[in-house]
């Protein structure tokens, strides 16, 4: 230890734990502070630090914890109650939170490394810390490189001044209001992150001006970066609306399923159907997985199938089915009346131009001749025979039975079936491919026909919720988004992503930084379906750029727990595996997730589980305060207890991304996000008569 570290001790260890030490202050110092040569040093302040010398380096630690008088040694006389300062004990409990150590190059300063693996022995000698040691932890230090724009002309030396930015000013120490709160920009957004907290606590102004930050560096903008919002409460599009002011390199780009009377500034939102898998589809329409889902997928590939074939194809498959489905009703062992009625049915819902009820044809009896009058027992007497002659039910018997019969089964020149397909199987649907919306309803009809044919005689009863469903949505304007049609997938990961491609040049470049899509006017159902469809289609585009994981995207899910949930029912449980994914495999692509949540406990364990960074504001719910140590082993118990009493707009900060735990005001965003507290005062106490809104 050198002269200046003597200098400074303040007290020695007295007590060694596996989580913390004990510190026993030197005799004279009453009120917790020193005077220091240049200047006054209070050490005594919850969650402020002391260092303490180990061979070449120093140990830090916060202090989680300040007593007089050791509280285990009982009182000797009544006396001593009254507690004299200058004769009690004064303790320090700290925590071991990291290690300062001189690098190599340059021995006069220190690098702090989070983690500690070897304890100081007893008596080992306390010191408070300093402005240097400070800088360290905080890591103040020019964090800007500079980059050289033309590397080939400047060999040696280079005057460029163009800086690429290392760490990101988040707000200011609440123990050390001197010192910015930093993040590794490299470690923040390059790995999977959480802002948590009550509502109301600051979790969008939070993410607003992290960005907002971000975007003001100038010099050299980060115009390569692409953040996309899922804006469900409309918060952040006044929040970025002075951006492009500050810096012209910047861009943004709004969508919405709503853009109202200002087109020009927000785009409409669209989600094309033929993009959706079968498994969003069922989330689309709550199928049900045993029963309604096969019929689903069955329906889609037959609505793709009839957006791609032509008529003759399209018409040999509906007669197989019809034809099938007839032909196995006359077959079963049920009723004639009940064969009537159910064939019946079934022609008034669908039938083609050779299978309907009026349709005429020649009756070719077993021997092969056409007769020129079919008679009927019931005396009724027709030249040319009709379905629906043939289903006339005289005496409980259906008397035209094989008359119809024989029409389905006939045979052209060649002995080949007119009406049935020798190798018939139902349409493998594909994702991608283009069919009208309006041709699902007519194709969950056939597939349930065809389920029908095949003897599943209630599957249509089983189905009926999902066929209203599907007539629903056709009807309902908030699901327009999806009726419309664009050019192609790879263009529209484009727009998504930002990305811009000249006719004249094969160079696609980056155009928009920051994408806010408003889900604000739409139920819980339909962000649901566009989360996990986007987040698809997102994590594709972003695995087909070459080189990977050289175009990293972030996407932002606020109100996370709306569908990220960790215990998705249903359709939703398929669909919902797209944010674990994302999770587990999505920073090996550059696809990494940014979540906000008020209800952690309600997330789903494995996406937050991966995250690495942690942004906490107050939150107070035992269950969520449970769950957060859980899924972040390493966080102590000390910052846990600070958690339900963080002021609105502090928050504590932890993970990779930042040197140690660290509580901070976050700075202020400017304008502010969309979601002020309302000012109950001011809107409750106005006269009598005052006009609440004006309507159109």
């Amino acid at each position: 230890m050198n002269k200046e570290d003597k200098q400074r001790v303040i007290g020695k260890v007295v007590a060694i734990n596996s989580d913390r030490f004990t510190i026993e202050l030197l005799s004279g110092i009453d009120n917790f502070n020193v005077n220091g040569f240049d200047d006054i040093h209070y050490f005594a302040q919850l969650n402020s630090y002391v260092i303490l010398p180990y061979q070449n380096y120093y140990i830090v630690a916060e202090v989680a914890g300040v007593r007089e008088k050791d509280l285990n040694v009982p009182f000797s006389n009544p006396t001593e109650q009254f507690l004299s300062k200058v004769k009690s004990g004064k303790f320090l409990e700290v925590l071991p939170i990291g290690t300062l150590k001189p690098p190599e190059h340059e021995p006069s300063t220190y690098d702090f490394d989070f983690g500690v693996s070897v304890y100081p022995a007893l008596y080992t000698d306390t010191l408070y810390i300093k402005e240097k040691e400070l800088d360290a932890i905080f890591n103040v230090k020019n964090q800007e490189q500079i980059i050289c724009q033309k590397p080939r002309l400047h060999k040696t030396n280079c005057d460029c001044q163009s800086r690429r930015y290392k760490t990101l000013s988040i707000g200011k120490s609440t123990i050390f209001p001197d010192y910015d709160v930093k993040i590794d920009i490299d470690k923040f957004f390059s790995s999977h992150s959480a802002i948590l907290g009550n509502t109301g606590s600051g979790k969008s102004c939070t993410i607003a001006s992290m960005l907002q930050n971000l975007f003001h560096f100038k010099e050299y903008s980060a115009t390569g970066s692409s953040f996309i919002i899922f804006d469900v409460n409309g918060e952040y599009q006044q929040a970025f609306s002075e951006l492009q002011d500050s810096n012209s390199d910047i861009e943004v780009k709004n969508f919405s399923l709503d853009p109202g009377e200002e087109p020009g500034e927000i785009k409409q939102f669209v989600l094309p159907h033929w993009f959706l898998t079968i498994d969003e589809w069922a989330l689309l329409l709550q199928a049900s997985e045993k029963t309604q889902l096969p019929i689903l997928r069955n329906a889609l590939g037959l609505a793709s199938l009839f957006s791609t074939e032509d008529d003759e194809k399209i018409k040999s498959i509906k007669n197989h089915i019809l034809a099938t489905c007839i032909t196995q009703i006359l077959r079963d062992e049920t009723s004639s009346p009940s064969k009537s009625d159910r064939i019946h049915s079934i022609l008034r819902k669908f039938n083609t131009e050779e299978i309907f009820i009026e349709k005429e044809f020649e009756y070719v009896n077993e021997s092969g001749a056409t007769t020129d009058k079919i008679i009927f027992d019931n005396g009724r007497a027709k030249k040319d025979c009709t379905i629906e002659n043939c289903l006339f039910v005289h005496f409980g018997g259906m008397i035209g039975t094989k008359a119809l019969q024989l029409y389905l089964e006939q045979k052209d020149e060649h002995e080949r079936p007119i009406f049935f397909a020798s190798r018939f199987e139902m349409p493998f649907y594909k994702k991608e491919s283009k069919f009208n919306f309006d041709v699902i309803t007519e194709a969950i009809d056939i597939a349930i026909l065809y389920e029908e044919a095949h003897g599943n005689r209630q599957i249509r009863d089983y189905c009926s919720s999902l066929v209203t469903r599907v007539k629903s949505i056709k009807d309902r304007e908030d699901y327009e988004f999806l009726k419309q049609d664009t050019a192609n997938l790879k263009l529209y990961k484009r727009n998504l992503l930002g990305l811009h491609k000249s006719k004249a040049e094969k160079n696609v470049t980056k155009k928009q930084q920051i994408i806010i899509i408003d889900l604000s006017s739409v139920e819980d159902e339909i962000v649901e379906v566009i989360s996990c469809v986007l987040s698809r289609i997102i994590y594709e585009a972003v695995k087909e750029i070459q080189p990977r994981n050289t175009y990293p995207v972030n996407l932002i899910l606020e109100e996370a727990h709306r569908y990220i949930s960790d215990s998705p029912v249903g359709a939703f449980l398929k669909a919902n595996r797209i944010f674990e994914l994302i999770a587990k495999e999505g920073r090996k692509f550059g696809m990494l997730l940014i979540i906000s949540s008020q209800r952690p406990s309600e997330l789903s364990k494995t996406v937050l589980s991966q995250c690495s960074n942690f942004i906490v504001h107050r939150i107070q719910n035992p269950e969520d305060l449970a769950h957060i140590r859980q899924i972040t082993p390493h966080i102590s118990e000390t910052i846990l207890r600070r958690m339900p009493s963080i002021p609105t707009q502090h928050a504590l900060i932890f993970g990779h991304a930042v040197n140690l735990p660290t509580t901070f005001k976050v700075n202020e965003a400017k304008p502010k996000p969309k979601s002020d507290n309302n000012q109950v005062s001011k809107n409750w106490f106005k006269p009598k008569g005052h006009t609440v809104y004006k309507t159109d």
